[in-house]
């Protein structure tokens, strides 16, 4: 007797013959398994924590505690901490190397490959290894974030899920970043930046058909979160009171942020890669890469000092701060910069004394971490160098082989340096400033949108992560400038110029507004030849090889009138039969009523009109009823030539 099958096997059996037979269309179908998608993302995002806790709390997080205790040796656990990312970053190098070569880096980069490139499919294996490769790297060290390999796990879980019914390729798509949605909202507690991020990075369109099993799925996902996840229903970041009145003495500080984030973006995206070749060409062995370049990690993570020295001593953010600042995510770190504040500055949370204007913000007083004026300079200078060592730290830790996103070092980078600003502005002109936290919040927007070149994301992720709508405006702006100034500097966003390296230059959705600013008039052909509804077929060949760029011929009436247009398939079928060519008239032949365009059209939408007729010629006409009449001929191949040349310009 065989025995039964398992219990997924036989739900699976019975839901494929109602898809194939139409009781649930594979659109319905995809909305559902989004929810499953959203639930296991919730889920997956929340194990992944706890692994990185779990190694983190046994290596370099138990040395960097226990070497405060005096009656323990320093040297020791110093060791240890120095040890932690060569051996984790070699385990991970060899089990992704082995199992999963994709689980490798980033995460986000080969979503984004999958999606375009190969319909969606993922393999499973790729987030079990990822979700194990990741938690290792990250808890023992590796200055790398936790975000980029959740959207993987998420996105492997949705194209397994997709492939297992047999979807279609558009379908396993939408659940590929449907579990990406899930897995940024489920680890920023950000359900709406997580539908964002999967339409703008993952998909590169906002098409309304995919939005429902995305949003759903995002949805779950964080009512996961807020039962077992580790942020439940706080933001990221709590206890931010910060407030922005519309001060126009602040807004020009908030633009220049946004200029140095922009720079500071490019600069992280071009350190990043800039380091991987070097280190590559200086050390070829890959196990001798993992060591040397761990080992550097380690031992910068071990001598930077600890404590900021200007922190509360009633903060509870200094007791986040034993953990080596650069290494792990560097959380702890970040909080530190949201919540910095000068003495003098707090204001009482009373609304009534918030004058409108102003400019004044108000904090929670016990997670303020209050600066007083004569220390200003011991934070900066705390504070200031991890603007150069994160991205620095984040770029060797790919390069020797870790596991895991540029999302957390990003916002670590973009803290710091709005934080650095603040500590700046405050020391130079303290009536134009606000306090450093709020630059610090305005900085993560900024750095992200740079590094991501998605600026939606950027601006509601950050506002999610710290509950602060209040100071939206300045992130916007920032953003904004930061993302306009990094892709004058950087093509490519973080995540794509690890594809472009390789040489997948991908086409998105989003690249197609590359041509929507040019039109129909300024590719059309205004010359061409046309033909007379009595023409024989041996006329229309002659006319044809005189003109043989032109796919399709226009038939005209005697009023000038457009009658039809001849394809080459068209005459190919009268050749090929046993009809007289001379009897064979151009109207008899004619598709008629083709689908004409408008001049003023631009060429997103002649694409479309290509594609619905299936025709590589469209008439161009002007005029309606009686009056119109053939100004031009548009062709498929004068419209892709087009395209790649604004392609080009990208790149």
């Amino acid at each position: 007797m065989s025995p039964s099958p398992p219990v997924y096997a036989r739900f699976i059996d019975w839901f494929r013959p109602l898809a194939g037979r139409g009781v649930i269309s594979g659109d319905h179908l995809t909305i559902l398994l989004a929810g499953v998608v959203g639930l296991a993302a919730g889920v997956g995002a929340a194990f992944f924590g706890t692994l990185i806790e779990f190694f983190t709390d046994h290596t370099f997080g138990l040395a960097a505690e226990s070497r405060l205790d005096p009656a323990t040796s320093w040297w020791l656990w110093t060791l240890v901490i120095v040890l932690s990312p060569p051996i984790g970053m070699l385990v991970v190098a060899w089990v992704t190397r082995t199992f999963a070569p994709e689980a490798m880096g980033l995460g986000v980069p080969e979503v984004i490959a999958a999606v375009a490139r190969h319909d969606g499919v993922i393999r499973p294996r790729a987030a079990v290894v990822k979700i194990l490769a990741s938690g290792i790297s990250i808890g023992m060290g590796g200055s790398v974030g936790r975000e980029g390999p959740i959207v993987q796990i998420g996105s492997a879980v949705g194209s397994a899920a997709g492939q297992l019914m047999r979807l279609s390729a558009k379908n396993i798509k939408v659940l590929v970043a449907a579990g990406a949605a899930a897995g940024i909202s489920a680890t920023f507690n950000a359900p709406l930046a997580g539908v964002i991020f999967a339409s703008e990075i993952i998909l590169g369109s906002f098409a309304v058909e995919s939005l429902t099993p995305i949003v759903l799925a995002s949805v779950l996902a964080d009512v996961v979160q807020q039962h077992i996840g580790e942020h439940r229903f706080d933001p990221a970041f709590k206890d931010l009171e910060f407030q922005f009145a519309g001060a126009w003495v602040e807004l020009p500080s908030y633009l220049l942020l946004g200029l140095v984030a922009g720079v500071a973006a490019a600069g992280f995206i071009k350190v990043l890669y800039g380091l991987q070749d070097v280190t590559e060409r200086w050390i070829p062995d890959w196990r001798k890469r993992a060591l040397a370049l761990g080992a550097i990690v380690g031992l910068v993570g071990a001598f930077y000092p600890v404590p900021p020295p200007a922190a509360s001593e009633d903060s509870q953010t200094a007791s986040l701060m034993h953990l080596p600042p650069i290494m792990g995510v560097g959380y702890p770190v970040v909080d530190h910069a949201l919540h910095l504040t000068i003495e003098g500055h707090e204001k009482p949370s009373s609304k009534k004394e918030f004058e409108f204007f102003s400019g004044m913000f108000r904090m929670a007083p016990e997670r303020a971490v209050v600066v007083p004026q004569d220390r200003l300079w011991n934070e900066l200078l705390w504070l200031a160098p991890l603007v150069l060592l994160k991205p620095v730290m984040t770029g060797l830790t790919i390069a020797g082989g870790g596991s895991g996103g540029v999302f957390a070092p990003s916002l670590f980078l973009g803290a710091t340096l709005g934080g650095t600003f603040g500590l700046l502005v405050n020391l130079v002109m303290p009536a134009y400033s606000h306090a450093p936290g709020v630059y610090a919040i305005v900085g993560m927007a900024a750095v992200v949108a740079g590094a991501t070149h998605g600026v939606l994301s950027a601006i509601l992720i950050v506002y999610e992560m710290t509950d602060q709508y209040e100071i939206i405006l300045p992130i916007m702006a920032a953003a904004g400038v930061s993302s306009v100034v990094t892709k004058m500097l950087e093509t490519d966003s973080i995540y794509y110029k690890k594809l472009s390296r390789r040489g997948e230059f991908i086409s998105r959705g989003h690249d197609l507004h590359n041509l929507d600013h040019v039109m129909v008039r300024d590719v059309m052909v205004r010359h061409f030849p046309t033909l007379r509804p009595g023409d024989n077929a041996a006329q229309i060949i002659k006319i044809a090889r005189e003109n043989p760029a032109i796919e399709s011929l226009p038939v005209l009436g005697a009023d000038g009138k457009l009658i039809g247009i001849i394809r080459a398939e068209d005459l190919h079928r009268v050749l090929d039969s046993d009809l007289t060519p001379a009897l064979v008239n151009a109207e008899d032949i004619a598709l008629r009523a083709p689908l004409s365009v408008l001049p003023s059209a631009n060429l997103i939408e002649a694409m479309r009109d290509f594609g619905a007729r299936d025709v590589e010629t469209l008439p161009v006409e002007v005029g309606v009823g009686e009056s119109r009449r053939l100004v031009g001929l548009l062709l498929r191949a004068d419209v892709m030539r087009r395209y790649r040349q604004e392609m080009l310009k990208r790149h």
